[in-house]
């Protein structure tokens, strides 16, 4: 029997659900400890009882730990030494980190112009008051074309600072130096707090009796075991498990605009014929311009439990939220309140909602018809501030490659999007959405697990992509970072595809998952020519296993 557990934890509550063949057979719901999300996940699994821990197949995560710790700036600090060459002006870019330059050139195939000089190694300066590096990232400009030079200074460092944790660029495997190196500075930033939950969480759930493996939910709506993910990929992984929630609620070959409205942020995604959208550029997270897979989604602060103030013009929708809705014990009018008091939800205290409405409202109009006036206000200003951004993500999706080849294969389809709503605040702000947005709106079947029930039906994302330089010699795999000597001929053809099948199996071994329907892309040849002659190729070829989910659910 195929038994599945999802946890998502949210900014304001951590969800979890239990499936049984694909269907939902018990959901729980706590408050988020953001101090301490390990105890949270416990607590949302003692609430959600499981009856036999030992038929669980797998738990799947979905955490804002690594977001939140970059967002909130509580990185270490990192040391970035940086291999630039000549050809371009660091200056003209907005770096957000500090950095350091050091000699050494490769050209864009991997040719050696200027080698690297140890001498200025010896004159580096670091962040820590000990003199003593503790956290170093070193990125080339095209080494992952070859990475002799980062190696190379990696050695040095790790024979001058025995105990100094280093990460090299070339392991991001792509080009866009800039983006290389923040990913590669990010990761080593939150690697040792993300590796303290992973070990706390896994003692936690053995003295559950829980033995079933662990994934976690990456940005591209795949995910990996927990010892196997690079901590930056797990970044919005709540917008992921959005999307896929949706998947497991709409028919195969729907297209859908995604809506879910937390007590925090509010995650927009978009499905196209039953395939989430990939962004074809890299999660931006706060300041950082990253290399990571994601989905094309985007998180708006604006949810159930977003501060209402009073102001001049009357009140103002603020970005943050001050703890639970005044009607469910907290401090501050919300949204939730407003909901509450017209009916459109039947949880909270109706006569506390009033109370908060009436405590915005000036003495002279403490009545309920301002009281309703008030609230319809405030339940129109939230859905306009979710349709401006639906409206202005439309335009960006409409904007990436995969969107405009869509748009082409189904031109019919263009237009005809439906909204998919979800979320603790989703039940009473539908009929609102739907007549802003102008498109059909349906509720999910679970709005209030619904990114649980996501992660619990994640499956695994893969993507390995060869580049091969035959008169080089030399080969890399763009997302591992893997390097290597070609042995082969100048000019192969089905000896590369073998080769690409050994690759992708030997990387799904690293990561612990199976294959299976992986989709290829055509490989491009692109020749060599000297003195009138082909001397060799340059080949790209891509196998990919495409985010989705293993069902549907059933009610």
């Amino acid at each position: 029997m195929s038994c599945h557990v999802g946890i998502d934890v949210g900014g304001t509550y951590t969800d979890a659900v239990y499936l049984e063949q694909g269907q939902i057979q018990r959901t729980a719901k706590v408050p988020t400890q953001e101090e301490n999300l390990v105890e949270t996940i416990v607590n949302v699994l003692e609430t959600l009882n499981l009856p036999d821990v030992r038929q669980v197949n797998q738990i799947t995560v979905s955490t804002t730990l690594v977001t939140n710790a970059i967002l909130q700036k509580r990185l270490p600090p990192v040391n970035l030494l940086l291999f630039p060459g000549n050809g371009m002006s660091l200056n003209a870019l907005p770096w957000p980190v500090d950095y350091q330059v050091l000699s050494g050139e490769m050209d864009f195939r991997g040719r050696e112009v200027n080698p690297s000089n140890p001498s200025e190694w010896q004159r580096l300066s670091w962040k820590e008051r000990s003199g003593s590096p503790e956290l170093v990232a070193v990125v080339g400009k095209f080494s992952h074309r070859n990475n002799s030079h980062e190696n190379r200074l990696a050695d040095y460092l790790r024979k001058s600072y025995p105990k100094c944790q280093i990460a090299l660029g070339h392991e991001w495997g792509q080009a866009n130096f800039y983006r290389r190196s923040l990913t590669t500075h990010l990761n080593l930033g939150v690697t040792g707090c993300y590796q303290l939950f992973a070990q706390q969480l896994q003692t936690a759930l053995s003295g559950l009796k829980i033995q079933a493996p662990i994934a976690i939910l990456k940005a591209d709506g795949g995910i990996l075991p927990i010892g196997k993910l690079r901590p930056i990929e797990s970044i919005y992984s709540g917008p992921a498990a959005s999307v896929l929630a949706a998947l497991t609620q709409s028919e195969t070959s729907a297209s859908t605009i995604v809506v879910d409205i937390g007590g925090t942020t509010t995650d927009l995604g978009l499905i196209l014929s039953g395939t989430p959208l990939l962004s074809s550029r890299g999660a931006q997270i706060g300041p950082y311009s990253t290399l990571v897979h994601s989905l094309a989604v985007r998180s708006i602060p604006v949810g159930g439990d977003s501060v209402i103030e009073t102001c001049e013009q009357g009140f103002e929708l603020k970005n943050y939220r001050l703890g639970s809705a005044y009607c469910l014990g907290g401090k501050a009018l919300t949204p939730t309140d407003a909901m509450r008091y017209l009916g459109l939800i039947d949880y909270g205290n109706r006569q506390l909602a009033e109370e908060a409405l009436a405590s915005h409202c000036p003495p002279d109009l403490r009545a309920p018809q301002y009281y309703q006036q008030l609230a319809g206000d405030i339940i129109e200003a939230v859905v306009n501030r979710i349709a401006e951004a639906v409206d202005s993500l439309k335009r960006e999706w409409q904007d990436e490659p995969a969107y405009k080849v869509w748009e082409v294969l189904h031109p019919h389809e263009a237009q005809t999007f439906n909204t998919l709503l979800s979320g603790g605040g989703a039940q009473g702000l539908t009929k609102a959405l739907g007549k802003r947005l102008g498109t059909p709106v349906q509720l999910g079947v679970y709005p209030e697990v619904s990114n649980a029930l996501g992660a619990a039906m994640a499956r695994p994302t893969f993507d390995c992509t060869l580049h091969l330089d035959t008169y080089m010699k030399r080969y890399h795999v763009q997302e591992t970072g893997e390097q290597g000597k070609w042995m082969g001929s100048p000019r192969p053809y089905r000896e590369v595809e073998d080769f690409l099948d050994q690759l992708v199996q030997k990387q799904a071994e690293q990561y612990g998952i199976q294959i299976h329907e992986i989709e290829k892309e055509p490989f491009d040849f692109f020749p060599i020519v000297q003195n009138y002659q082909t001397v060799g190729q340059i080949i790209r070829g891509a196998a990919h296993l495409r985010p989705g989910v293993i069902g549907r659910v059933v009610k």
